[in-house]
């Protein structure tokens, strides 16, 4: 044990699969750990061996100089990273090591959130599965500057060995495109070794020869030997983890404008194995679903006969594709929904598709807010009453929930947007009072005791006040009252910060179809009161901004129909 050992304090928060080897090498390596997890059972095994049973996270991080983070995704990252406790336990020197697998952008967010505060944040994921957190032989990719790496070297060079490559943010971004392709290459595995055995070669020959040639992979040299043909099926590496992780690299090739076409095929196979096997699989499992698959499918040549195009196939009656082929595809790979609407978009006006898609790309390439809070806030514009454009109300939620969203935050940013009715008051009854003035009224009367109480309430839970509230209070206490009650529900049970429940207000109010002037200047004040950015609250604007197209889009499908019933529209696709 080394002096620095004994006196440096590391606060481990997760507790999990492979939270819980990597804390026991650092105590095994001299730190004093202090280990926290939801689950008791987890922190009663740290202490046994040594550690500190932390009671909650602030506990963990009191007085230590290092925080390390090994948690399911970046969602629960912020949870502990913006909590008030968390932040008030951190020492002004701590240094906060993420090194669970989540989101760059929500990283560097959380760095920045943290940099405010004086507080150093690097992210530092891995990879090795549960054996190289036993063994101390972790691929660990740390990004933040240099010092701040130099920093937490010695603590993770217990763990595995350290890469630094780049500042915060990119080691999530190489993590997730490390496990995208190793999730290609187990998808292919999969399918070449159910082929090979449905030939009649051995498994365990397929294996040598595949490791001995230019085939191998980690899926072939660890993977299929330990976890596929033992039948154990327990790398300890969840399936649906792996699936989060290829979201967050196919969000970020389309950011970057790769098509990245291998990764959305092997992604959508991900996603099927994901609905069909329990919650819990292993990501191996998949081996297991491939040969299931494999054997319940008749192989092709034993189909006679011309086979059916799928949705998917190109559009021609030959093997060229058309320049609709290339913006459907371009579509797909943005995340946008192919429909017979822009189908015949592109029959008659190909270039209005391609601008369109260049402009949903610009709020969709920036980095100011997470894809899943930028899905959030297309649903807030999608389902406001002001719009409630239903046929968009279901892809909008789809995204959330791939993106990471959590069905807690779903609820709450249509909470939020249940409020804008409210709006009738907020503009009708100073429009009332301009009235009474004009037939005598001599102005406002004084506040009673429980009107003062009320606003005291609003001002205390929303954090601000506006003057056009003044008139509601006075001619209709109730009414304000229950709305008190009734707006502030997400503000006291919510999971989304206070900024941005401003943003989720500021994108429906300022979406062409309210255009609430008074409104969106008072949340964008409060927006950055509350710590937004400029370039947030932008990308807010430019996914509002798009909602203009679906007079495109839900009119298209009308127009084809009635040319089609009227003999005016081709049958054959090809342009």
């Amino acid at each position: 044990m080394t002096e620095q050992n004994r006196s440096t304090v590391v606060g481990f928060i997760g507790l999990g699969n492979m939270g819980r080897p990597m804390a026991l090498r650092l105590v095994r390596a001299g730190y004093e750990v202090r280990a926290y997890d939801l689950v008791q059972e987890a922190r009663e095994a740290l202490r046994a061996a040594g550690a500190v049973a932390a009671e909650s996270a602030a506990h963990a991080a009191t007085g230590a100089k290092v925080v390390i983070l090994m948690l399911p995704n970046s969602s629960v990252v912020r949870d502990v990273v913006t909590d008030a406790e968390f932040m008030q336990a951190l020492d002004a020197d701590a240094l906060v090591v993420d090194m669970s697998s989540g989101e760059p952008a929500v990283t560097r967010e959380l760095a920045a959130h943290l940099a405010d505060r004086g507080i150093r944040m690097i992210d530092a994921p891995v990879s090795g599965g549960v054996s190289g957190a036993k063994n101390g032989t972790l691929t660990i990719m740390a990004a933040g500057t240099a010092e701040e790496v130099e920093v937490a070297r010695p603590l993770l060079e217990v763990l595995g060995k350290v890469f630094a490559v780049g500042p915060v943010g990119s080691g999530h971004a190489l993590k997730a495109f490390n496990n995208l392709l190793s999730a290609t290459h187990l998808w292919a595995t999969g399918e070449v070794m159910a082929a090979g055995e449905r030939f009649g070669l051995d498994p365990d020959v397929m294996l040598s020869v595949f490791n001995a040639s230019s085939g191998r992979s980690g899926s072939t040299e660890a993977k299929w030997p330990r976890f596929v043909r033992s039948g154990s099926f327990d790398s300890g590496f969840s399936l649906q983890l792996m699936i989060k992780d290829m979201r967050i690299a196919m969000d970020l090739c389309a950011k970057e404008g790769v098509p990245a076409r291998l990764g959305q095929r092997a992604l959508e196979v991900w996603e099927q194995a994901g609905a069909e096997l329990d919650p819990g699989a292993d990501h191996t499992e998949i081996a297991r679903w491939l040969a299931k698959d494999h054997a319940s499918a008749s192989p092709e040549r034993d189909q006679p006969g011309p086979k059916e195009p799928s949705a998917r196939s190109m559009t021609t009656t030959n093997d060229a594709p058309t320049r609709t082929d290339a913006i459907r595809q371009a579509f797909e790979a943005d995340g946008i929904a192919w429909d017979d609407g822009w189908e015949a978009v592109c029959r008659l006006d190909p270039e209005f598709a391609e601008a369109f898609r260049r402009m949903r790309a610009v709020p969709w390439t920036g980095t100011a807010l997470s894809p899943a809070f930028k899905a959030l806030v297309e649903l807030a514009v999608n389902a406001a009453a002001t719009h409630l454009n239903v046929a968009e109300i279901l892809p909008s939620l789809r995204r959330a929930l791939d993106l990471g969203a959590e069905p807690r935050a779903i609820l709450e940013v249509l909470e939020l947007s249940a409020t804008v009715g409210i709006h009738a008051m907020n503009i009708g009854v100073p429009l009332l009072v301009e009235v009474l003035e004009e037939r005598g009224r001599t102005g406002p009367e004084p506040l009673n005791a429980e009107q003062l109480q009320l606003k005291e309430r609003f001002i205390r839970e929303r954090g601000y006040w506006h003057e056009f509230w003044d008139n509601m209070l006075e001619l209709d206490p109730e009414m304000f009252r229950a709305y008190v009650d009734f707006s502030t529900v997400p503000w006291r049970t919510g999971v989304l910060t206070p900024a941005e429940k401003e943003l989720i207000y500021i994108s429906y109010d300022i979406a062409a179809t309210h255009l609430y002037v008074p409104g969106t200047k008072l949340h964008i004040r409060n927006a950055l009161n509350h710590g937004a950015t400029t370039a947030q609250i932008l990308e807010v604007m430019e996914i509002a901004s798009l909602l203009g197209v679906q007079g495109v889009t839900a009119t298209m499908p009308l127009l084809v129909q009635e040319l089609r019933d009227r003999g005016r529209w081709p049958k054959d696709k090809s342009r």
